[in-house]
């Protein structure tokens, strides 16, 4: 399948001054949902959800590159930070939504 190409064949053949309409002949593409932000209590639940936890207490947890944990951030209430280890080190990666709001939704 080459879509480009054949949209390209599409229009050089349709005739109409050179310009045609290819919108309708493909599949639009799937609407994105909003996502569901988890309860707190269903977050309780999750092997990988360790809760309110300093960097430091984190990074004593993790062992091996590709360990991870998600925590509640201990300096910015209602927010969730993703602490792994990549090539040795512990990351701390701050969880921010699509729309660029970071919040727990409470």
């Amino acid at each position: 399948m080459k879509p480009f190409e054949d949209a390209l064949k599409m229009h050089e053949a349709g005739g109409n001054g050179g310009v045609s309409v290819l919108e309708d002949q493909w599949p639009s593409p799937p609407r994105r949902r909003a996502p569901v932000a988890p309860t707190e209590e269903q977050l309780r639940r999750e092997a990988w959800y360790h809760g309110r936890m300093s960097r430091r207490d984190a990074e004593k947890l993790l062992v091996r590159d590709g360990d991870f944990l998600v925590r509640d951030s201990a300096t910015n209430p209602g927010q969730y930070v993703l602490t792994g280890m990549h090539c040795g080190l512990p990351k701390h990666l701050l969880l921010v939504d699509p729309e660029g709001m970071v919040s727990d939704n409470r």
